[in-house]
C-alpha cells in the first residue's frame, strides 16, 4: 500500500484494516515503515458501525488550542466518565492520606521547634505515605480517563464499570510504568536539569501508549519516547501549559475553602481548639477532593489528546479513522438499501 504525505509534511500510512489504536511497525524517528502492525487486544478493536459524533475532537492533527479545547468537551460530554470517576479516586486519596497523617502525627498543631531535621524536610512518614499513595491513584486515575478519552474520540460513550473492567487486568504495569516514568525525569534532575526536563517530556505518552495499545511498561516507555522525540519541544511546552493550567484551577477553586479555614482562625482568637482543628482540616480536604475533580480529568484528557495527536502526525492516525468511518457508512447505506 502506497504511503500518502501529511498536511505537516510527515509520512502517513493509512491502514483501515488495522484497529485504531493498534501501532505500525516504526523507526526509532517516529515514521511509519510498514504497514502491519501487531493485533490489537479484543477490548480495543472497532466495532462493525463506527460513527464518530460531529461535534467530537476533529480527525486531524490537532492545535494547541484544540488540545486544549477538546479536553474539556471531552469532559463535558462525558461527566460522569471523568469528572465522576476522578471524584471517587480523588476522595479515596483524601481519606487514606487523612487516614495516616492522623495515625502519625495526630491533628495538626502549630510547630514551635524550629530545628531543621531530615523529617521535617521530607515530610515524615505520613507525608512520604501520602505522596506514594498520590502517585499510585493518580496512575490510575489517568489511565482510567485515557480509555473515556480515546473512546469519545471514536464517538462512542463508556461508563465508569466499563473503564473498570478495561483497566483491571493492566492495574500492576500500569502502576510499575507510571512509577518509573515519574522517578526517571526526578533523577535527572538531581544530576543535571536538562536531562530531567527532556525526560519529562519524552516519557509524557507512557500512561496512554500501555492502556491503548496494550503494551507492557517497558515497551510503554519505549513508545512514548518513540512518539515524543520528533516533536520534543511541542510535547514538553503542551504538558507544561496543561501543569499550570491545572495548578491555577487548583488553587482557584481551593481559595474559598482555605479563606473559610482562615475564618476559623480569626474567629478562634489565633489558638484554635479541636473543633476548629478539625473544621479547618475537613475544609481543607473538601477543597482538595473539588480540586482535584477538576484537574485530574483535565490533565489526563490533554495526555490522551497529546498521544492521539502525536499518532495522527507520525503514523497517520487520522486516515485510518476516516476510512473507517467510511467503510461503515457504505456498509450501514447497502445493508439499508437491501431487500
Amino acid at each position: 500500500m502506497s504511503q500518502e504525505p501529511g498536511l505537516d509534511g510527515e509520512i502517513r500510512s493509512p491502514n483501515p484494516a488495522s484497529a485504531p489504536w493498534s501501532a505500525p511497525d516504526a523507526t526509532g524517528d517516529g515514521r511509519t515503515t510498514s504497514v502491519a502492525g501487531p493485533p490489537a487486544p479484543a477490548v480495543q478493536t472497532v466495532p462493525p458501525v463506527y460513527r464518530p459524533q460531529q461535534d467530537g475532537i476533529p480527525l486531524r492533527p490537532l492545535g494547541v488550542g484544540e488540545l486544549l479545547d477538546g479536553t474539556f468537551s471531552t469532559i463535558r460530554r462525558n461527566p460522569r466518565a471523568t469528572v465522576g470517576l476522578a471524584a471517587l479516586l480523588v476522595t479515596l486519596q483524601q481519606v487514606i492520606s487523612l487516614a495516616v497523617q492522623l495515625g502519625t502525627n495526630g491533628l495538626p498543631t502549630e510547630v514551635r521547634d524550629e530545628t531543621p531535621s531530615i523529617e521535617a524536610l521530607v515530610g515524615g512518614f505520613g507525608g512520604i505515605t501520602s505522596a506514594l499513595v498520590a502517585a499510585v491513584i493518580g496512575a490510575v486515575i489517568t489511565g482510567m480517563l485515557v480509555v473515556v478519552v480515546s473512546e469519545d474520540v471514536l464517538g462512542r460513550r463508556v461508563t465508569a464499570a466499563d473503564v473498570w473492567r478495561r483497566i483491571r487486568p493492566r492495574v500492576w504495569p500500569l502502576l510499575l510504568a507510571a512509577a518509573i516514568a515519574g522517578i526517571l525525569p526526578y533523577a535527572g534532575l538531581l544530576f543535571l536539569i536538562i536531562p530531567g526536563l527532556i525526560l519529562w517530556a519524552l516519557l509524557a505518552l507512557t500512561t496512554p501508549a500501555l492502556v491503548l495499545e496494550g503494551l507492557g511498561p517497558f515497551a510503554a516507555l519505549r513508545r512514548s519516547v518513540q512518539l515524543a522525540w520528533p516533536a520534543l519541544i511541542r510535547v514538553w511546552c503542551v504538558r507544561a501549559l496543561s501543569v499550570l493550567m491545572g495548578l491555577l484551577i487548583q488553587i482557584l477553586v481551593a481559595l474559598p475553602f482555605g479563606l473559610i479555614g482562615a475564618l476559623f482562625v480569626v474567629a478562634s482568637d489565633r489558638d484554635p481548639g479541636a473543633a476548629a482543628t478539625v473544621a479547618m482540616l475537613a475544609l481543607d480536604v473538601l477543597g482538595a477532593i473539588v480540586a482535584g475533580m477538576i484537574t485530574a480529568p483535565f490533565l489526563a484528557g490533554v495526555l490522551a489528546l497529546l498521544y492521539i495527536d502525536r499518532r495522527m502526525r507520525a503514523e497517520g492516525l487520522d486516515f485510518v479513522l476516516r476510512r473507517q468511518e467510511r467503510t461503515a457508512r457504505r456498509a450501514t447505506a447497502g445493508a439499508g438499501a437491501a431487500p
